[in-house]
């Protein structure tokens, strides 16, 4: 599965109301949540997904694999620079926040690394995009030890997009309005899922999740 089609099928949930997103938008922008809210949007997700056909199962905290048979599991650190290696020590592996699969039908799956704004921070969103820079480069660095697996990056942020905010650390990362790797927006307020070309800066602050398959 593929970021515009994961965020569609979000958006799909958000309607028949198997994802709460009113109480996400909620969250995204309550100053006085202060310990971040991952984890209660990815077991949104994942309630919304066991409502999807196909009999999906959720993981949380993931271990990235490898291709290399003794050294099964893949392990990342930034000491240095960011690196990848392999390891056959389960508790030293690089985990994805949450791993999605399907059991039933074609078969898919997607490692998904997950961050949201921290409403409460000094500067929220250029924060929260900071960090999903900083999982979009995790992911693209786990790609030298197996290309094979499908690899999504997401945020969810609340408020409105400005380039200083949106531009990050790494010009070269096509999750802004140009660039060589598309980034897909589910406005959730418009009911729209676009690519993050096509979405204006500055208008009505509103919640936005983001994905950029990696």
């Amino acid at each position: 599965m593929r970021c515009q089609q994961f965020l569609t099928t979000i958006q799909g949930c958000v309607a028949n109301g198997t994802i709460n997103g009113p109480r996400a938008t909620v969250l995204a922008q309550n100053a006085n949540i202060r310990g971040g809210w991952e984890g209660w949007l990815q077991a949104e997700i994942a309630h919304g997904f066991l409502n999807v056909a196909g009999n999906w199962t959720c993981d949380r905290e993931w271990a990235y694999p490898s291709t290399n048979v003794a050294n099964p599991y893949l392990t990342y650190t930034t000491v240095g620079g960011p690196a990848w290696g392999v390891s056959n020590n389960a508790n030293a592996a690089a985990r994805a926040d949450f791993y999605l699969r399907r059991n039933a039908g074609v078969a898919d799956d997607v490692y998904i690394e997950l961050k949201c704004i921290l409403p409460a921070h000094a500067t929220p969103i250029q924060d929260a995009w900071n960090r999903f820079n900083a999982d979009v480069v995790k992911q693209q660095t786990l790609r030298g030890g197996n290309a094979g697996l499908n690899y999504v990056s997401l945020l969810a942020t609340f408020g409105t997009f400005q380039a200083a905010d949106v531009a990050g650390p790494n010009p070269n990362l096509g999750w802004y309005w140009a660039g060589g790797r598309t980034a897909y927006v589910y406005d959730v307020a418009n009911n729209q899922v676009t690519t993050l070309a096509n979405v204006a800066q500055g208008g009505a602050a509103r919640l936005f999740l983001i994905a950029v398959s990696v």
